[in-house]
C-alpha cells in the first residue's frame, strides 16, 4: 500500500509514477482528463431503479456469495451500465454506515468520470476487471477501501449490463476478490443470457434471418439494441442516430443514413423495432472504408459502386454494363464491401 500511495502522490504532483499498474495509471489520467477532483468527497446520488431486470437476475447470483467473504467486513454490490449503484448488501451493519457515510448507497453515481478510478466505474470504462486497491482510488477519501469489479455484458449480444461490485475495507483485500467477482460477473452474464428478453430475442432472430434472406447488407435496430454484419458495421453507425432515424421513417420508407449511404425500413412483426437493408444513394458512391486495398483495387471499387448507384441497384444491368458476369460482379461487390440494395425480387 505505501508503494501504490507513493505512486498516487508522484501522478497528482504532475510526474509520471512506477509501481502502479498499468489498468490504473489509464485510469488516472482519464480521471484527470475529466477534471475529477482528487480532494473532493462528495458522490452524485439519482433515483435509481431498484428493481430492474438485471437487478432480479444479478443480486440471488451474487448473494449466494456471500458465505465465501470472510475475511472481514464487507459488501456485494450492483451498478447498472451508468455507474450508478441499484443493490447492496453488506456482512456487518458497521461497514454498512462507514459506505453511508462514505456515499456509497442506492443511486450513488460511481461513473469513472465522474469520481475517478474506482472499482464498478473502472471496469465499466475499461470493459474488464478493475482491481482498485487503497491508493490506485484517483480520490483521496476513497483510499480506505480495496474494490474489485467486473463488468457483465450479454454473451451473445456484447450489450454493457452493469457490473458486479465487491469492496472491503483496504486493510482486509487479498486476491481471492478478483476470482470470486469475475466468477459472479460471468454467472450473472449467463443468467442474463438464458433470460434473454422478448426484444433481443426477436431482433437477433430478425437480424439472422434477414442476412439470409438478402445480399444487402443488414442492420437491425430497437430503441436499446443494434445488430450489424460487417458491411454495415464498417460504416460505423450510431445505434442512437440509426434509431431516430427509424422512429421517423415510415414503413419501407427509404432514408438516408449517412453521405453516400441509404437505408430501407422493414418494420418488425411483434416488436418495436426495424430491420434496415442498406444500398448506396444513386447520387454519391458508397464503399466502406477498406484500408487494406492496393490504389488499383480502391480505384475499381470506385467504378463497380459507381455503376451499380446508376443502375439503382440493378445488379443485372451493372455487370452487363461492367462487362462481367453477374457471378463475378457479386464477388467484387463482396471482396470489397460495396453496401448495394437487394433485388426488388427478394425483398423482405
Amino acid at each position: 500500500m505505501r508503494r501504490s500511495r507513493r505512486a498516487w502522490e508522484v501522478f497528482q504532483s504532475g510526474h509520471e509514477p512506477v509501481g502502479v499498474s498499468g489498468q490504473v495509471l489509464t485510469s488516472w489520467r482519464r480521471s484527470r482528463w475529466s477534471g475529477v477532483d482528487p480532494a473532493r468527497t462528495e458522490i452524485p446520488i439519482v433515483d435509481v431503479d431498484t428493481d430492474s431486470e438485471f437487478v432480479r437476475i444479478a443480486s440471488p447470483v451474487v448473494l449466494r456469495a456471500a458465505d465465501s467473504l470472510t475475511g472481514g467486513p464487507a459488501c456485494l454490490a450492483l451498478a447498472d451500465a451508468q455507474g450508478h449503484v441499484v443493490w447492496r448488501w453488506v456482512s456487518e451493519p458497521a461497514i454498512g454506515r462507514a459506505l453511508d457515510a462514505q456515499g456509497m448507497q442506492h443511486g450513488s453515481i460511481f461513473a469513472e468520470q465522474r469520481v475517478g478510478t474506482n472499482g464498478i466505474g473502472t471496469s465499466l470504462e475499461s470493459r474488464e476487471l478493475a482491481t482498485v486497491f487503497g491508493p490506485d482510488h484517483y480520490v483521496e477519501a476513497f483510499h480506505r477501501w480495496a474494490c474489485v469489479a467486473a463488468p457483465v455484458v450479454h454473451p451473445v449480444t456484447g450489450r454493457m449490463h452493469g457490473a458486479v461490485n465487491v469492496t472491503c475495507f483496504a486493510e482486509d483485500a487479498n486476491q481471492f476478490l478478483r476470482a470470486l467477482t469475475r466468477s459472479l460477473a460471468d454467472t450473472v452474464s449467463s443468467r442474463i443470457a438464458e433470460h434473454g428478453s422478448r426484444e433481443e430475442r426477436a431482433l437477433l432472430d430478425a437480424f439472422v434471418s434477414g442476412r439470409v434472406r438478402t445480399t444487402a447488407p443488414v442492420v437491425a435496430v430497437t430503441s436499446t439494441l443494434m445488430f450489424a454484419d460487417d458491411v454495415a458495421g464498417a460504416w460505423g453507425l450510431e445505434h442512437r442516430t440509426v434509431w431516430e432515424l427509424v422512429r421517423h421513417a415510415g414503413p419501407s420508407a427509404d432514408v438516408v443514413v449517412r453521405d453516400g449511404l441509404r437505408a430501407r425500413v422493414h418494420p418488425l412483426d411483434g416488436v418495436d423495432g426495424a430491420l434496415l437493408t442498406l444500398h448506396p444513394d444513386p447520387t454519391s458512391a458508397a464503399v466502406a472504408p477498406t484500408p487494406e486495398f492496393s490504389p488499383l483495387e480502391a480505384a475499381e471499387a470506385d467504378v463497380v459502386a459507381r455503376t451499380l448507384a446508376e443502375c439503382h441497384g440493378n445488379k443485372s444491368v451493372a455487370a452487363a454494363t461492367l462487362g462481367i458476369s453477374r457471378a463475378t460482379l457479386y464477388q467484387k461487390l463482396r471482396r470489397y464491401r460495396i453496401a448495394w440494395a437487394p433485388d426488388t425480387s427478394r425483398a423482405l
